[in-house]
């Protein structure tokens, strides 16, 4: 991305220290200091920028929602080896299941604290915004209220189709500072797309994503970029993105359909905003796009990517037992072994480790050079962490359209975009979209939640070709952390 972008990050982490929630305190002393920054849009749009700074904290989309646990449980990477870091987890042990997503309950809670926060102010200072400001600021809030809650409800709900009236998680609604009871699964996923509703009524006609697009650039007068970059935060098409995303995991085929087709239509026939990648963006040497840049409706920029991403998970300088990697008999095969499809060509390269063992590595996440040659400034792809992109519409689309005939048109988009040959028409076109999920989504968290949906009871093995995982319904579910256990416990609020 660009110098003055960079800078903004900068200044907003400065001002949060360690973390989003030290802004938000409940003492007389912080709740002045809280008021303060509500005095000026200014001050709301460092409150906002806040919180997508903290979604990169590793128990949330740094890692755990991403390349890290989630894509462990789906039997992305091999970790046979017995003393391998990610052994237990891969093998579903329910202390280390259980472990590994504590954190984000935490942080979750604490950044539900925060925008709700800022949605009261919204209110209690409508004075301060425009209606301009006002209305993105609320959207937005709306939105990262609704994606937190549908995260933990992934997370800690039952399998949706099998129990909708499992007390699973509390809905924060307001910022103060209680322990809220658990509602049914059904209440949850009523409120998050309550919440998506609103987010996107109050995006509409205010957004600039609508008429512009995702502009990438800085403004030409030198005036605050508030209203570009808009594929960095939770704008009108992710919404809605996102609507077709939980509708489909609770169920709702028609609903999902509703709003992929309606997302679809805005920025692929109304307008021509988030294109699919080119051939040219991802080939070119050495500044290879494996993000799909252009793709993405919704991404977080983390400027310390390679180092907490890359060379923790996937690097060269990782051995054998701590490397994620994938086998390559089970890369091929995912792949059908087409070396024309960008994934298969992009995203995978062959590394010595530290001990001298030559093993396939996964280099989507790998450091580029992103610079502009006219510009001579960050394009940014080297710094993407995506959380919606474009095919996943589509794909979903292809799964709810009505018209199985459309519904294989909208998967062959996803192939073409690929440098892939469109499937036959006598294929499974069920088969296809879920093989088409296990391709797409490598480091990115969404396979996972495609076998729970689907309840499935085989899936595919990382550790050798052809062989599987028994999966049992106890390994799609987690416990609430313990402390909060505990605490109901104390306090007679259940579970």
């Amino acid at each position: 991305m660009i110098r003055k972008l960079k800078l903004l990050v900068c200044v907003v982490l400065g001002a949060l220290t360690l973390s989003c929630s030290d802004w938000l305190k409940v003492s007389s002393e912080d709740r002045i200091m809280e008021n303060d920054l509500f005095r000026t849009p200014r001050g709301f749009m460092t409150a906002l920028n806040g919180i997508y700074i903290d979604l990169l904290n590793s128990s949330m989309y740094g890692k755990t929602l991403t390349w890290g646990m989630t894509d462990i449980l789906a039997q992305y990477y091999t970790c046979r080896e017995k003393d391998h870091s990610y052994k237990s987890l891969a093998d579903f042990d329910n202390v280390t299941r259980n472990n590994a997503v504590s954190g984000c309950w935490n942080r979750s809670y604490a950044l539900l604290n925060n925008v709700n926060t800022i949605l009261e102010h919204c209110e209690s200072d409508r004075n301060v915004l425009d209606d301009t400001y006002y209305h993105m600021i609320k959207g937005e809030a709306l939105a990262l209220r609704a994606l937190l809650h549908f995260e933990l409800f992934r997370i800690f709900g039952p399998s949706y189709s099998k129990d909708k009236e499992k007390e699973c998680i509390p809905y924060a609604l307001t910022s103060e500072t209680k322990v809220n009871p658990l509602l049914p699964a059904r209440e949850i996923a009523r409120l998050i797309m309550e919440d998506l509703k609103n987010a996107e009524e109050s995006l509409t006609g205010y957004d600039p994503v609508i008429e512009t697009g995702a502009v990438w650039g800085d403004d030409p007068e030198g005036g605050v970029n508030d209203m570009r970059y808009r594929s960095m935060r939770l704008n009108y098409y992710a919404v809605q993105a996102l609507m077709a995303r939980v509708a489909l995991y609770c169920g709702e085929k028609e609903v999902a359909w509703e709003y992929a087709e309606k997302m679809i239509r805005g920025i692929h026939e109304e307008h021509k905003w988030f294109p699919f990648v080119t051939r040219e963006e991802v080939v070119t040497t050495d500044k290879e796009d494996r993000i799909f840049q252009s793709e993405i409706l919704f991404g977080l920029y983390n400027l310390k990517r390679k180092e907490s991403v890359y060379e923790v998970g996937f690097g060269a300088n990782l051995k054998q037992g701590s490397v994620l990697r994938i086998d390559k008999d089970i890369m091929q095969n995912i792949y059908d072994g087409d070396d024309n499809d960008f994934r298969l060509a992009y995203w995978f390269a062959e590394m010595v480790d530290p001990d001298n063992n030559s093993y396939l590595h996964v280099i989507k996440y790998k450091d580029v050079d992103d610079i502009d040659t006219k510009t001579k400034i960050s394009k940014g792809y080297r710094y993407i962490m995506p959380v919606l992109r474009v095919s996943e519409v589509y794909l979903i689309a292809a799964e709810c359209c009505p018209d199985p005939k459309e519904g294989r048109n909208y998967l062959n988009a996803v192939r073409t975009a690929r440098n892939v040959k469109n499937i036959q028409d006598d294929a499974d076109l069920t088969a296809s979209i879920e093989q088409e999920y296990k391709r797409e989504f490598v480091g990115e968290g969404q396979l996972f939640w495609l076998y729970k949906r689907k309840g499935k009871t085989e899936i595919a093995s990382g550790e050798k070709q052809g062989n599987v995982v028994s999966m049992e319904e106890r390994f799609y579910l987690f416990d609430l952390p313990q402390s909060e256990q505990d605490y109901r416990k104390e306090n007679d609020l259940g579970k």
